[in-house]
Parts: structure tokens; C-alpha cells; sequence
């Protein structure tokens, strides 16, 4: 008996024990997630946005969010640690450095914190960096985006660094309440993509009105407030940014006046955010005819000067097709199992080569391929002037574009999009009921995102080629 209870006892212990492992071991073999808004890793992320980032949130909402965190991290752990040496090659010679290595970092997963408010400047750069401004519109409204080459004539100092050294860069704290409820509404009311921007626009505004607190008592300064966009204008920025920089400070106050309890808590601040978005509109107005008139410029001087001759971009469509076509061959063939053993490398050669065909053999604007849709390319029609020939439709843009395509290039697009679409989205697609398939973008990039900037791929085709076409690229060292 004895014997008996010693045995039972010491196999309870043993199985008390063996569950203590397997509880102590699954938290180890969980993935941390990272959440979009605080960009902090959680554990387990549901709770976090559940008690802290998005606590006002639906929980449809917060699981499409968690699911974008697991998509990111697969995507993370599939592409994410193999960095090409020429890559890097490029991205130490380029005039902005740190900002290049942001873009790649942040284009791959990652999450970069502690930016410097002032944008560091570049070690004695052999060309001035490139002037950049703010988007030209958000992803909720048109874009405006111009397909322009950088301006490398340009001597002095750059835009950056003079925003920079006059203290336009100076903003108040992402973290204020304020702008967290606002940087929400633009990423899951609005669908806003590029949410960000417009809320560290917002925020460099208020630093400028008062440097000491973040409030709305702003609407009650209309001189400074003029003062502000006008000081913009005289650092360099363009007409059509400073707009933006309005049209974000407008939205600001529009969510805070219509989605906030602002006109129970205090009617007369209310009442002055209303006058001030009059006084808004008055400013767009009045600078309404100058951004059309800069606009018509920049497209005539693009129009005159070009990005490429059509020399040159027949000579860089044709440099890069051998390799095209060898990719290509695989995938026709039926030698992958859909585009599955293929390199990072000839997947982002399909994509690239695809994405020059449609900017330079058919002139059309950056934003065209990167708001162009799955929908917009199932219901391409055939020409009826020209058999053989298809006709492409993409109404999300400014302006709706259209563009021609042969017999050989409809198949590549299609051998584009059930090949090599489906790897650039990611082998796992749980919970995808939460996606709507007809706005899911046609163009993917290797992070499994839609094309942020269309213009930085054809900057990678051109330096992939050998010179002389490599030298078409302002940004290749060669």
C-alpha cells in the first residue's frame, strides 16, 4: 500500500512538473507582434490593443490589425534577414544614407523610433541631397505625384537641411492625445495609408503655434497661423505641399469638431474650430490659382525635358529583357510551382520590368501602377481597332488613365499575377474574410505591401543594368 501511494505520488509529481515545462515553454515559442500604433512588440497583442492603442476601437478592427502583424512577421521572418550586397553597396553611396537605410529597413517590416525631429545631415555629399517635400495628397484623396528625375543641378544647401536649420522640423509629441485620436480616425476610418505624414504635419503646425503645449487654441491665432504657411512657402516648399499642409491641418480640426465631444465639453472653442476652418478655406482660394499654374509648369517642363528619350527607354526595355524573358520562360514552361523557386531577385525582375512597361513604353504617371487594381485588371477589354491588343482601365488616380497592351505583354501581366502575385503576398492568408479582394492592389511588392513609390523601383531596374543604361539613374554610384 505504501509502495502504491509512493508510485502515485511521485507520477503526480512528474506530470505537475511536466505540465510546469510545457506552460513555461509556450510562452517562449510565441511570436511577439508588433503593434502599428505605439510601435512596441507585445506578447500578446490582442490584450495590448484591447486595453491601451485601440480601446475605443471594434474588435473587427483590432483583429484585422493583429492579422497584419502576423502577415508582417511571416513576411519578416521570409524576406527580411537576406540583404543583397549590391543593396547595400548602393544604399552607403547614395547622398542620404540613414534615410535610404530607413526606407529599405521600414520596407521589409521593421520599425524605426527615435527619429530626430531634425533630419541628420548627409557626410559631405558629391551630389546635394534630393528636395523632399510631403506627399502630394494622401491615398483618401488624389495624389498629384509628378514622374520627375531628381534635380541634381541644384547647388546649395537642400530642402531638408534648411527646413531643418530654421526649425520647421520641431514637432510635439506623437503620444499627445490629440493627435493619437487623430492618427486613429485616418488609419481606420479613413483607410488612410499614409495616416503618418499627415499627422507629423499636423504636429509640426502645432509645434509652431505654441512650442509649450499641443492644443486647439490655435484657431484663435489667424495671423500666426498665416505667418506659419507663408514661412513655409519662403523655405523652398512647393505651392501644391503647402496646400497639403493645410488641407491636413483642416481635416484635423473637422475630425475633432464633427467625431469629438468637443461641442458638449466646450461649444465657444467649438464654435471658434468652425470659424477657423472658414478661414482655412479662404487661404486655399487664394493660392488655388498658383498651385494650378506650378502644376501646368512642372508637367510642361517634364513634358519638355523627360525622364528618358524614347531611345533610351526602348535601349533599357531591351537591356533588361534577356533576363526577363529567361524568368519568364521558367514560369511558361511550368518549371515553378507558382513562382515558388524563384529567387527574391528574378521576382522583383518580373516586377520591376512589368511596372518600366508601363511608365516608360506607355508614359503613364508612377501613381498609375501603384493604384492599380486586381479588378481594374480582370476587367481589361479587348481593343477593338486592333486584335490581339488589350486595354487596361485605372480609375483610382487624379486623373483615369488607360493603357494598351500587345498579346505577348497581356501574357506576361497575367503570368505576373498568377505566378509571382500570390508569393509577393505571402504563403500564410488567415482570416482573410477581413480583406476586401476587389481594392487589393495588382502591383505587390517582396514585402507583401502595395507599391509605395513606383519611381524607387525603376531606380533599382536602371542600377541592376550594366552601364551605360545604369547611368540613366540619378541615385546609381556607377
Amino acid at each position: 500500500m505504501a509502495s502504491s501511494a509512493a508510485s502515485s505520488s511521485a507520477a503526480s509529481s512528474s506530470a505537475a512538473s511536466s505540465s510546469a515545462a510545457a506552460s513555461a515553454e509556450q510562452p517562449r515559442s510565441r511570436k511577439f507582434l508588433l503593434c502599428p500604433i505605439c510601435k512596441k512588440t507585445h506578447w500578446s497583442l490582442p490584450v495590448h490593443l484591447r486595453r491601451s492603442c485601440m480601446r475605443t476601437s471594434s474588435e473587427a478592427d483590432i483583429l484585422a490589425v493583429v492579422e497584419s502583424a502576423k502577415r508582417a512577421v511571416s513576411n519578416l521572418m521570409r524576406t527580411g534577414r537576406v540583404w543583397e550586397y549590391s543593396l547595400l553597396s548602393r544604399i552607403m553611396q547614395s547622398p542620404d544614407t540613414i534615410g535610404r537605410m530607413i526606407e529599405e529597413l521600414e520596407s521589409r517590416g521593421n520599425a524605426v523610433v527615435g527619429i530626430p525631429t531634425e533630419a541628420p545631415t548627409a557626410a559631405v555629399p558629391a551630389v546635394p541631397d534630393v528636395p523632399v517635400e510631403a506627399p502630394a495628397e494622401s491615398s483618401s484623396e488624389s495624389s498629384g505625384e509628378l514622374y520627375q528625375c531628381p534635380d541634381t543641378t541644384k547647388q546649395g544647401t537642400s530642402l531638408r537641411e534648411r527646413m531643418a536649420s530654421l526649425g520647421y522640423y520641431k514637432k510635439h509629441s506623437l503620444d499627445h492625445d490629440l493627435l493619437v485620436s487623430f492618427a486613429k480616425f485616418l488609419q481606420f476610418d479613413m483607410s488612410n495609408e499614409n495616416f503618418k505624414q499627415e499627422v507629423e504635419n499636423v504636429a509640426r503646425f502645432l509645434y509652431f503655434m505654441d512650442p509649450q503645449q499641443a492644443s486647439l487654441l490655435f484657431v484663435r491665432q489667424h495671423e500666426k497661423s498665416r505667418e506659419y504657411f507663408l514661412k513655409l512657402s519662403e523655405a523652398g516648399l512647393s505651392k501644391q505641399t503647402v496646400q497639403n499642409y493645410i488641407k491636413s491641418v483642416k481635416r484635423f480640426l473637422k475630425f475633432h469638431t464633427g467625431s469629438t465631444d468637443l461641442c458638449f465639453t466646450d461649444r465657444v472653442l467649438h464654435e471658434d474650430c468652425k470659424n477657423y476652418i472658414s478661414f482655412l478655406d479662404n487661404i486655399q482660394m487664394a493660392t488655388s490659382k498658383q498651385v494650378s499654374k506650378e502644376t501646368t509648369r512642372k508637367r510642361f517642363d517634364t513634358f519638355q525635358e523627360g525622364v528618358l528619350s524614347s531611345t533610351q527607354v526602348t535601349a533599357v526595355l531591351a537591356a533588361a529583357k534577356k533576363d526577363f524573358l529567361a524568368v519568364i520562360g521558367k514560369l511558361h514552361a511550368g518549371e515553378c510551382s507558382p513562382g515558388h523557386q524563384l529567387t527574391l531577385t528574378e521576382l522583383q525582375l518580373v516586377l520591376y520590368y512589368l511596372e518600366a512597361i508601363v511608365i516608360l513604353e506607355h508614359a503613364q504617371r508612377p501613381g498609375v501602377v501603384e493604384h492599380m487594381t486586381v479588378t481594374e485588371w480582370i476587367s481589361r477589354r479587348r481593343d477593338d481597332t486592333r486584335p490581339g491588343f488589350v486595354v487596361v482601365a485605372v480609375k483610382e488616380h487624379k486623373t483615369a488613365a488607360t493603357f494598351v497592351l500587345t498579346q505577348e505583354q497581356e501574357m506576361w501581366f497575367d503570368l505576373y499575377f498568377s505566378e509571382v502575385r500570390p508569393v509577393m503576398l505571402g504563403k500564410k492568408r488567415k482570416r482573410v474574410e477581413d480583406d476586401d479582394e476587389t481594392d487589393e492592389r495588382f502591383f505587390i511588392s517582396s514585402t507583401g505591401k502595395a507599391i509605395y513609390n513606383a519611381y524607387n523601383d525603376l531606380e533599382r531596374l536602371l542600377c541592376a543594368l550594366p552601364p551605360p543604361h545604369s547611368r540613366l539613374s540619378p541615385r546609381c554610384p556607377c
